[in-house]
């Protein structure tokens, strides 16, 4: 019997391809927080080292984007092709809207709990569906998707929380408008919206609001090479 050479397997690459397979095949989808290093390598049995350059090499497909402070998130690729310019929207005006996106819409988000009619539910899906058929049509896409957080506010019957939203209507749909010009944005838009509807209507509140603030951070994350560096 001729005996076979054992080829050296290279731990870097091994796990590379294992987390890309993971990626790839939407078993960890876009905006998914990845394990911390430490946690990793426990779980690959190999070290820090490794992951690290793993990571790095996931980060050169642009599957992964890493922000100091906030973690590491699955990306889609999508969102840096043909983008050579930064959106109109700074990080200080987005730090702002999350401020004010806690102050009143998660506020709603547990009134809503006890509150939201099927009426409510209704209006979600209609708005999503209108995210999803917008098409190319910028316009009618970020109308949908400021629609679509009015309507999660309406569902708390708060008149106060709801008139906040509407007065400041024209900032937070320029929010979108800047976040959704992010090519490849949209179809995860849609995806993550009709999340929020199903967990809403399962009254999964605690879902709802930690989705809230896990996207704000991938957010963040994502849109740090996009943000202009001026101020407000």
């Amino acid at each position: 019997m001729e005996i076979t050479r054992v080829e050296k397997v290279n731990l870097v690459d091994a796990v590379f391809t294992q987390l890309r397979k993971l990626i790839l095949s939407g078993e960890w989808p876009e905006g998914t927080k990845l394990l911390s290093e430490n946690e990793l390598a426990k779980q690959f049995s190999v070290s820090r080292v490794v992951i690290r350059e793993a990571l790095q090499k996931l980060r050169g497909e642009k599957l992964i984007i890493t922000r100091q402070g906030i973690g590491t998130y699955v990306a889609n690729p999508n969102n840096f092709v043909l983008l050579d310019r930064p959106i109109a929207l700074s990080e200080q005006v987005y730090k702002d809207f999350l401020e004010f996106r806690q102050a009143v819409e998660l506020t709603a988000v547990k009134l809503s709990k006890s509150r939201a009619t099927e009426e409510d539910f209704k209006k979600l899906n209609v708005c999503v569906d209108a995210m999803q058929n917008a098409d190319r049509d910028d316009s009618l896409y970020n109308i949908a998707d400021y629609s679509f957080h009015l309507a999660v506010v309406e569902a708390s019957h708060n008149d106060m929380l709801v008139r906040a939203m509407v007065a400041n209507q024209n900032m937070i749909v320029s929010v979108f408008s800047a976040m959704n010009d992010i090519p490849g944005a949209r179809d995860f838009g849609v995806t993550s919206h009709r999340q929020i509807v199903e967990n809403l209507r399962s009254k999964r509140i605690k879902t709802v609001v930690d989705s809230y603030n896990e996207m704000g951070r991938y957010n963040l994350a994502r849109l740090q090479r996009f943000f202009q560096e001026t101020g407000k």
